[in-house]
């Protein structure tokens, strides 16, 4: 039997609201030092979290076991995806940042670099760019370059300048 009054259902939809707004995927930009202009090409990145790296077993009397947490994983990946331009922006700074010794630091904005509600520091970052396939066939789509940014997150977050980026 579903319990579903309207009255029972209000009662979740309050206490919902009363949590905030949600976060929408799409709201995010990352700037990359050296190519802050490119921020607005990114269409994919991974939005980095600190937890645990995983769990230790640890054996006990009889068979028995428990476990123990690992440390922090500060090395993190995800997808990371650009949309290229006609002018070339992210070929150039693909290759302006092997140039340059291939890392690089960057931060990715809950927002736009100019008004964010909060923004969270990488390091040490890389990226593994997939080759792009190009198709004679395919007139409705644009050229994204796509791969695996691995970079370095250590908890530091930047308070942002307003409360609606919107």
């Amino acid at each position: 039997m579903t319990l579903s009054n309207a009255a029972y259902l209000k009662q979740f939809h309050d206490t919902a609201k009363a949590s905030g707004s949600k976060i929408i995927s799409s709201d995010f930009s990352l700037e990359i030092e050296g190519f802050e202009s490119n921020w607005i090409l990114t269409k994919q990145c991974p939005w980095p979290e600190l937890s645990t790296a995983g769990e230790i077993e640890v054996p006990g009397a009889l068979g028995s076991a428990s476990w123990e947490m690992q440390q922090a994983k500060t090395n993190q990946q995800g997808a990371i995806s650009f949309m290229e331009t006609t002018a070339g922006s992210i070929d150039q700074m693909l290759v302006g940042l092997i140039a340059s010794g291939g890392k690089f630091n960057a931060k990715i904005y809950e927002g736009t670099p100019t008004k964010f509600l909060r923004a969270k520091r990488i390091e040490d970052c890389f990226i593994q760019v997939d080759n792009p396939d190009r198709d004679w066939e395919n007139r409705s789509q644009i050229l994204i370059f796509s791969g695996t940014m691995f970079f370095h997150y250590f908890g530091e977050s930047i308070p942002g300048n307003s409360n609606d980026y919107r």
